[in-house]
């Protein structure tokens, strides 16, 4: 326990010592943060005329960030305890250099994790961050690393060709928690120190000639094909579906959701003035052309789906007004493919309920997953002109609280990804595939009866269930664990891609599947934080740091 580890009026000792702040830092964290990358957005207040707005970018820890880097020093020197602050110090410059081209070498842009980490662990890491940093409380051992996934056994490991951290599948302990801490402020302090010693000629970093991020346009290997921004549309088809993409994003919409057509994309979120927006982008081409974005009120497009007759399905979650707690009650706006608005609805019951997910059936019937935050989780289902169908809610038997997506399979059917609450065999958060059916208002396992198809390493929610577009599978999903294929009538899903496989982090990120098999991510190695005219603050991906990954399943 803490208490055996130091003694508290020591850990008081340490508390209440602080190193001086030369005055030359404090002046050069002011012209730091003067000189920090602003951009001024043209936005509409509430009487539509135009004022700017100041956005401010944040992004990952790379040495293109210098400015970040002699914050975090200044703030080590600043809020740290003497014991902190001996602890970082005490690492050798080949130490600080390993942690350094970690960073620098990843071949992904962001950090991911094998699985989201739960309420209680992030609650117990911000406590123990400041135990940490406060009370010199450490871990006994550093944490594991890794030369390969298949390497990982237990306990907290990280693989840094990908940047990733492998949890265990139970809660971590005190002492993981402490190892996994520890390895971030250690990689913290090290890019800082390393930084200020290549901008002060102390130290010359040369790159590694494999160690460019996914998204770098002047970069391209093997059977890699690498698409220009803005290019000409790329129609897919059976010459590129094993074929690797990486196509910039330009236009300025933070992606939250994508919804795929014949010839292209409909990417739907909000720009960076608090405007929802849909935009279409042909396959291949990173510049987006509006569909639509005269939304009743500022907010976030959250999901999309298509209809059979190709139009748009777009669930609105609106912005709350500054100082409210809540913003408005989710709508759904009905938008044909020109752009013209065929119908709009508001849905659900209180003003936190979002629209996690839609899909519509081959009939036109509409399915919307509402995310509730007290009282569970439902699917509704809606008529093509708007009207309430009928409600599917959580049972003794399956759950789509937390659970992610719904999509249509090649049946036609609408199916979602759900948690098997009642198969004690699987246990009480493992995930399975389910059809929604529209008559009996009730969620019906794929495989009949009560032999419900589960996966033993599937325990974490799927984001996407789509229809697969090849004999081999009848469902492509992906969330945290990484990518399963389905076939209708099996007792198990197959792993065809590891969350460490793909070319961006989890979080953040959408997926769909492009008609020709590839799936397709929109991952940001950035993001930014920015304020509406109206005063709401925001935050999401930064689109000018948006790519588009078009990675084919089987390699």
């Amino acid at each position: 326990m803490r208490d055996d580890f130091i003694d508290r009026k020591i850990r008081k000792m340490a508390e209440a010592e602080r190193m001086a702040v030369p005055e030359s830092l404090d002046a050069k964290v002011e012209n730091i943060l003067d000189g920090l990358e602003t951009e001024k957005k043209d936005s509409k207040n509430t009487d539509g005329k135009r004022v700017n707005q100041t956005v401010r970018h944040y992004g990952f820890r790379r040495i293109v960030i210098p400015a970040a880097a002699c914050l975090l020093l200044a703030s080590v020197t600043v809020t740290a305890s003497g014991l902190y602050r001996a602890r970082m110090e005490s690492m050798n410059h080949e130490k600080l250099e390993t942690y350094f081209s970690g960073l620098q070498d990843a071949d992904v842009a962001a950090d991911s994790y094998s699985r989201p980490l739960t309420d209680g662990e992030k609650n117990r890491l911000e406590e123990l961050r400041q135990a940490y940093l406060e009370e010199g409380y450490f871990p006994q051992k550093e944490l594991a690393m890794l030369d390969s996934p298949e390497k990982y056994k237990k306990g907290v490991a990280f693989y840094a060709a990908r940047s990733t951290f492998f949890l265990p599948e139970e809660e971590m302990t005190e002492e993981e928690l402490l190892e996994l801490i520890d390895f971030r402020e250690k990689r913290d302090y090290s890019l800082a120190k390393i930084t200020e010693e290549i901008e002060t000629g102390d130290y010359e970093y040369v790159k590694t000639e494999d160690s460019a991020l996914p998204g770098d346009m002047s970069q391209e290997s093997g059977s890699q094909q690498t698409q220009d921004a803005g290019e000409a549309s790329v129609v897919p088809g059976a010459d590129t579906a094993a074929q690797e993409w990486q196509v910039a994003y330009e236009g300025d919409v933070s992606i939250r959701c994508a919804a795929v057509a014949e010839n292209g994309l409909y990417v739907g979120g909000f720009t960076t003035d608090g405007q929802a927006r849909v935009e279409y982008l042909p396959y291949g081409s990173g510049t987006p052309e509006t569909i639509f974005e005269d939304f009743a009120e500022n907010g976030e497009v959250y999901s999309l789906c298509l209809a059979p007759d190709g139009s748009i399905y777009a669930g609105l979650k609106g912005l709350a007004a500054a100082g409210a707690e809540h913003g408005w009650l989710p709508a759904i706006y009905h938008i044909s493919p020109e752009g013209t608005l065929l119908n709009s609805f508001t849905v659900g019951e209180r003003e936190w309920n979002i629209v996690d997910s839609m899909a519509t059936d081959a009939q036109g019937r509409l399915y919307v997953r509402m995310r509730m935050q007290e009282d569970g989780s439902y699917v509704r289902i809606y008529s093509a002109e708007g009207e309430l169908i009928g409600t599917v809610a959580d049972d003794n038997n399956y759950a789509v609280q937390g659970a992610g997506a719904l999509g249509q399979g090649k049946d036609g059917k609408v199916y979602a990804a759900a948690q098997a609450v009642g198969d004690a065999t699987a246990g009480n958060i493992a995930m399975t595939l389910v059809s929604v059916d529209s008559e009996s208002l009730r969620f019906v396992p794929v495989a009949g009866g009560e032999n419900v198809v589960c996966s033993a390493d599937t325990i974490y929610p799927w984001k996407m269930v789509a229809a697969g577009v090849s004999e081999t599978a009848d469902f492509i999903l992906w969330g945290y664990n990484g990518v399963d294929t389905y076939r209708l009538g099996e007792t198990e899903f197959t792993r065809v891609q590891e969350n460490w496989e793909m070319p961006c982090g989890t979080e953040g990120t959408c997926a769909v599947l492009v008609p020709d098999g590839r799936i397709l991510y929109i991952g940001a190695s950035d993001g930014f934080q920015g304020t509406t005219a109206d005063g709401v603050e925001i935050s999401g991906k930064d689109p000018a740091q948006t790519v588009l990954y078009y990675e084919p399943l089987v390699k």
